[in-house]
């Protein structure tokens, strides 16, 4: 018996201790591919942080495109819970006409490809001037986000029982504070996961950034790329002119060999 319960901790033990290495493996290629040496960067020969001075240089700097993402990050997470706590509550406990209705068309814009409505919302941002802004990006995320987030708070709501706001009614509250002193903290588990999905999404998306920003008000994942594709630009160039003025710089100089080329071939052929 004894032997059998050893072999099974033995067998047990030794599974998730592939299972971890499994998973461990990309975090460590990661963290070795960080410090090995890159072309076209401080790290060019042997193991070191050459690549995190490089991309910390990069363009405006490491700080400026980490105040651009926490904005967009926070911004959109704290629109995002206030609406899906005030909006999964309404589903969850009040009666109207039409409420069937109104959630399965709040969980229909999930259903609308992603890539879709940037266009549009690139039109409507720049009709009311929030285009090159952190805060129309942060109001386009949350758009994405809270018909997700609605669907979670209101299961979340759901399973609180109805006794604590009746209790909450007697002892003096009205609907707002038995909303907020006792409901929000019953469901304290599905902010957090909201919050948290929310934080995420927004700090990784990269399309709508790309499509409503700037260079200068980009947030971490457009310098990211734009580095990791071109680690031949110094940090000294990146940071005086960024990348679109450079390409514009070189077509004009291609532009104006090419006029000179025309040029001398018909003075020869004259």
């Amino acid at each position: 018996m004894k032997r059998s319960n050893a072999a099974g901790r033995s067998a047990a033990y030794t599974l998730t201790t592939v299972m971890a290495v499994v998973f461990m493996l990309p975090l460590v290629w990661a963290v070795v591919s960080s410090v090995s040496p890159s072309p076209g960067t401080a790290q060019t020969d042997g193991f070191g942080f050459g690549n995190y001075t490089t991309m910390f240089r990069y363009g405006l700097g490491f700080p400026t495109y980490l105040k651009n993402s926490l904005v967009v990050s926070v911004g959109a997470t704290v629109v995002t819970i206030v609406i899906a706590a005030t909006g999964g509550y309404a589903f969850a406990r009040f009666r109207f006409r039409g409420r069937s209705a109104l959630f399965v068309l709040v969980l229909s814009v999930m259903m609308i490809p992603y890539a879709a409505l940037l266009i549009p919302l690139l039109v409507w941002m720049k009709d009311i001037h929030l285009q090159n802004s952190l805060i129309g990006v942060a109001l386009v995320l949350t758009l994405f986000q809270v018909p997700f987030s609605i669907f979670m708070m209101r299961n979340s709501f759901a399973t609180i029982p109805r006794e604590l706001e009746e209790a909450a009614y007697i002892d003096g509250c009205n609907a707002f504070q038995a909303f907020y002193r006792i409901m929000l903290p019953a469901v304290r588990p599905g902010i957090v996961t909201v919050g948290l999905f929310t934080y995420l999404a927004a700090w990784n998306d990269f399309m709508v950034s790309l499509y409503l920003l700037s260079t200068e008000k980009a947030p971490l994942p457009s310098p990211s790329s734009t580095c990791a594709s071109r680690p031949w630009a110094s940090s000294t160039t990146a940071r005086r002119r960024p990348a679109w003025s450079c390409s514009r710089s070189r077509r004009s100089s291609c532009s104006s060999h090419s006029s000179a080329t025309t040029s001398a071939a018909s003075r020869q052929a004259r």
